[in-house]
């Protein structure tokens, strides 16, 4: 047993040695095209928050919230784009008839566009509790809890409805003893405002990229192994011009599967530059010498 538990921290310390992660933000590219290009866009929140009655007294916490959301969207429409974009603080009623309603309000605006947010909600969900028994055979619950947001969104011109969409996003938030799993309570909401605002921002991010250029995260591995020293050493020095030209040389590998690799890191390097076209070339490329796990996986994550 000593020896099985040797030879799978022995495997698992080498597939880490032979990869580095590395982390860069890229530029990322609207989902849907808005042609004609916005001039002028307004937020607009439609939802009368005090007749909803949430549960947890979370109405004026939703309310400065909403607000918040549409100052917040209107200046990072703004800084991506230029576009000039203003946010009407407070509840704007539609008197049932929301297309008409939107559309005055971006002609007498002297907009041509319109984002309105028609559905708030944040809560707290238990996903599920783990039974254990202590030595005296007494059972412990512990209970899970995501944290949860959903907003609606719609996109007008000045004329008509573009899309309308709900955003979700869902996070690992906290767990807690309990008493019953049935009856055990989550956070709350207003008492973990600093969440919830959070993974509201999130939300609206995840929106905005739809419509508009914007910016993610990326953290991918590289080979840096056996065969790929230079890549490595170059890395290290954050000379990635460098390790993208080590990284060529090794496409020409006769190893189909470390020509891959080669194609592969490529990939990464030419991601990290924001070409994207190329990075997509290189991982095709890299699929096409051996079914390489890592190229399949960003290839999706690209949407490919």
């Amino acid at each position: 047993m000593y020896r099985l538990a040797v030879l799978s921290l022995f495997f698992l310390l080498s597939c880490t040695a032979s990869r580095r992660i590395i982390y860069y933000s890229v530029s990322t590219r609207p989902v849907y095209k808005i042609d004609p290009a916005p001039q002028k866009i307004l937020l607009i929140n439609i939802i009368d928050i005090p007749s909803k009655k949430y549960r947890d007294n979370k109405e004026e916490l939703f309310i400065s919230f909403v607000d918040s959301l549409m100052y917040w969207a209107a200046d990072r429409i703004k800084f991506l784009t230029g576009t000039p974009a203003e946010a009407i603080r407070g509840y704007t009623p539609t008197s049932g008839n929301t297309d008409s309603t939107v559309s005055a309000i971006i002609t007498r605006r002297g907009a041509t566009h319109a984002i309105v947010i028609y559905s708030f909600d944040i809560y707290f969900e238990q996903t599920h509790v783990d039974v254990t028994k202590d030595n005296s055979g007494t059972k412990n619950r512990t209970a899970y809890y995501d944290i949860v947001a959903d907003i609606g969104f719609s996109f007008y011109s000045a004329h008509s409805l573009i899309k309308e969409m709900d955003v979700h996003q869902r996070h690992f938030h906290s767990s807690r003893s309990v008493i019953s799993g049935v009856l055990a309570a989550g956070p709350n909401v207003v008492a973990k405002r600093n969440d919830a605002a959070n993974i509201m921002l999130v939300t609206g991010q995840q929106y905005l990229r739809y419509f508009f250029p914007g910016e993610a995260r990326r953290s991918r591995p590289l080979f840096t192994g056996k065969g790929f020293e230079a890549v490595g050493t170059a890395i290290v020095k954050n000379d990635y011009e460098a390790a993208l030209t080590e990284s060529l040389h090794i496409m020409n590998n006769p190893d189909k599967a470390k020509a891959a690799k080669g194609s592969y890191n490529c990939a990464v390097l030419f991601e990290r530059k924001n070409q994207q076209e190329e990075a997509l070339n290189y991982l095709r490329q890299s699929l096409s010498f051996y079914p390489l796990p890592e190229a399949r996986l960003m290839l999706a994550d690209l949407g490919e």
